[in-house]
């Protein structure tokens, strides 16, 4: 799957959550949980890349550009 897909699939899923959303309010709690699922993965996985770097004896940091 492209970039292109991608930004096609989360917007259609983001379509069909709005459309099956039982009010307002539903639908921001909604936006609030996958907003702190997303800042929670980008957290681990960057925890992860430091866990690696200082395991591999690593004394810089590790790059998170890729985060």
């Amino acid at each position: 799957m492209d970039a292109f897909e991608q930004s096609a699939s989360v917007y259609a899923l983001a379509v069909a959550i709005a459309k099956n959303a039982g009010s307002r309010e539903e639908l921001v709690r909604l936006a609030l949980l996958f907003t702190q699922l997303g800042t929670t993965l980008s957290t681990l996985a960057a925890l992860q890349a430091l866990d690696a770097s200082t395991a591999a004896g690593n004394a810089q940091a590790a790059d998170l550009s890729t985060l």
